[in-house]
């Protein structure tokens, strides 16, 4: 399928002024940008080379949008000497550990897949899902409830975490039998080395 500026703007419009309205206060604003989201998919839609991937690009352009957005509203202030070359290596870390963990939910089974996609990574909520999809808001949430145990059991099966008193996780490491492809690599941990 190769959409056209008016299909996309037909198909997507609301949806994505919802998806602004939720990241930026100022109404007249979040037009604003959802204005400019449409001109630079104008400007690159004969780039997209998989119509497929179309709802995701479109998202990423608002996303970045916004994020152009609150950098200009920032006031700039002087770079210190001491700032330094190269990022932290847990950053690095993170980052690695962020991908793996997107890599998971897209391997979860669908419908659960989509849901967690749509509610967890693009923003809509339980009942947004339900209207997308046609179904009932009890199924939206049925789907995104199995999708996020079955996502959980895949990082139980693949790694051992170490939270603090809050439940925010401090320390990752992957099981020496267990252990996914995605979590071979250097172990993420914020807190003191575990012994073997």
């Amino acid at each position: 399928m190769n959409a056209t500026l008016e299909h996309i703007w037909h198909e997507f419009a609301v949806k994505l002024g919802r998806f602004i309205r939720a990241r930026v206060a100022d109404p007249a604003t979040a037009e604003d940008i959802l204005q400019d989201v449409f001109v630079k998919i104008q400007r690159r839609l004969a780039q997209l080379q998989d119509p497929a991937k179309l709802e995701g690009w479109i998202y990423l352009i608002a996303r970045n949008a916004i994020i152009d957005h609150y950098r200009t509203r920032k006031e700039t202030v002087a770079v210190p000497d001491s700032l330094p070359a190269e990022p932290d290596a847990s950053d690095a870390e993170i980052e690695e550990l962020k991908g793996a963990f997107r890599r998971m939910i897209h391997s979860l089974p669908e419908p659960y897949r989509q849901a967690v996609v749509l509610t967890e990574l693009e923003g809509l909520t339980q009942q947004a899902l339900a209207d997308r999809l046609g179904i009932s808001l009890s199924g939206a949430k049925s789907r995104v409830q199995r999708g996020r145990a079955q996502l959980r059991q895949m990082l139980d099966e693949c790694c051992t975490f170490e939270f603090d008193r809050r439940g925010k996780v401090i320390g990752c490491e992957p099981r020496e039998q267990r252990g996914c492809d995605e979590c071979r690599g250097p172990s993420i941990n914020n807190s003191h080395p575990r012994s073997r």
